[in-house]
C-alpha cells in the first residue's frame, strides 16, 4: 500500500524507505505495518482505523426513516381524510411512506455509487464508508420528498430552489458519510 510523504505529499510504494525529496519514510512504513497486523489480528480495529457501518445498523436507520415518513404522512392523511377508518389510514400511510422511502433510496444508491467510484482511486486520502454516506443521502432525500409532498408545486421558482437544494444537500451527504458526522456505528 502506498505511503504519502508528509513533506512533499508524493505517493511512494511502501518498499521505499526514503522519498525522492529526502524524507525518511521508515517510521511511517513501520507504523503502517504494525497497524495492519493489529487490524488483521483481532476483533477491534487498531487506533486510527475506522470500522464500517454494519448491515444491521444500516437497516435500522432505513427503518427509522420509513417510520418517520409514514408517521408524517399519517398526520397529513388524518387532517385530509378525517372520516376514514384509522386502520385504513395506518395502512395507507405505511404504503405511501414506503413509496417515499423507495424514492429516497434511489438518492442513497446514487451516493453509494459515488462513494465506490471515489474509493476506486488509489490516491484518495480518506476512505468514506459507503453505508454511512448512503444512509445520510437517504435521510436527506426522504426529507426533500416529504417537504415536496406537503408544499404546493405551482410556483416555478420554488421548484428551481428545490432542485438546487437537492444538489447542495447531496454534496453535504457525501461529506456527512465521509467525515462520520453520523457517529461511529
Amino acid at each position: 500500500m502506498p505511503v504519502e510523504c508528509p513533506r512533499c505529499l508524493e505517493t511512494n510504494p511502501d518498499s521505499n524507505f526514503t522519498c525522492s525529496c529526502g524524507y525518511d519514510l521508515t517510521p511511517l512504513v513501520r507504523r503502517r505495518l504494525v497497524l495492519e497486523r493489529a487490524w488483521t489480528g483481532g476483533g477491534e480495529p487498531a487506533r486510527g482505523r475506522t470500522r464500517e457501518m454494519s448491515h444491521w445498523h444500516f437497516f435500522v436507520g432505513v427503518s427509522i426513516v420509513w417510520l418517520l415518513l409514514s408517521l408524517g404522512e399519517g398526520f397529513k392523511l388524518k387532517l385530509d381524510l378525517a372520516s376514514r377508518a384509522t386502520s385504513r389510514l395506518i395502512g395507507d400511510s405505511l404504503m405511501i411512506g414506503g413509496a417515499d422511502l423507495a424514492g429516497a433510496l434511489v438518492g442513497g444508491a446514487l451516493a453509494w455509487i459515488g462513494v465506490w467510484v471515489m474509493r476506486s482511486y488509489e490516491a484518495i486520502r480518506y476512505r468514506p464508508c459507503p453505508k454511512r454516506t448512503t444512509l445520510a443521502a437517504t435521510i436527506i432525500a426522504a426529507m426533500l420528498i416529504f417537504v415536496g409532498r406537503i408544499t404546493p408545486s405551482g410556483v416555478v421558482a420554488q421548484q428551481i430552489i428545490q432542485g438546487l437544494t437537492i444538489v447542495g444537500l447531496m454534496g453535504a451527504a457525501y461529506f456527512a458519510g465521509s467525515r462520520r458526522w453520523l457517529g461511529k456505528w
